[in-house]
């Protein structure tokens, strides 16, 4: 399941993850369940009358959080991106906060986003004010939709899945 908070010029995507990390896909503890947050550049355009429907334009992710676990609540492979490029996630980062609280940690960047996107390299920070706020006072019910993806990811035993040929299961 994923979930978009969609604002002006940026995006929250909120999403449940199964995988076997394919570093280490041949361990035992390859499998990795969590959720996974990232922030993206959006757009809206309105073509149209003023009856038509929007078209929204989320771009690939800046900036990426996982919330990952080996084993139900193990916490040990909670990092973040920093930096993506193209979609592609730049070095992880562990931070023991993370993984002593995800849902504080989470909270603590939704609230400050502005800080994200600077160290995220996002030209001009200053110019997604209105979106910083808007996600600052949605954070509660992002943190929410989080809380619910980690006790998804926490069901014990792990259920059976089929996977993908990139190792991921399909998700529901």
């Amino acid at each position: 399941m994923e979930q978009v908070w969609l604002f002006d010029r940026l995006a929250v995507a909120v999403f449940r993850i199964d995988f076997l990390d394919p570093a280490i896909s041949e361990q035992p503890d390859a499998r990795e369940r969590g959720v996974r947050i990232e922030i993206k550049p959006a757009a809206s355009t309105y073509d149209g009358s003023v009856y038509s429907s929007s078209t929204n334009l989320v771009r690939p992710a800046v900036c990426r959080i996982d919330l990952l676990e080996s084993v139900p609540h193990a916490a040990d492979r909670m990092h973040w991106h920093p930096t993506m490029s193209d979609g592609e996630p730049g070095d992880r980062v562990f931070d023991p906060a993370i993984g002593a609280d995800p849902i504080a940690w989470l909270t603590d960047q939704l609230t400050h986003l502005r800080r994200l996107l600077e160290r995220a390299g996002v030209d001009d920070p200053d110019g997604y004010a209105a979106d910083i706020a808007a996600v600052s006072a949605a954070a509660a019910e992002i943190t929410a939709s989080v809380a619910g993806g980690l006790a998804w990811a926490r069901e014990s035993p792990w259920p059976e899945v089929t996977r993908d040929e990139r190792g991921l299961a399909a998700v529901s």
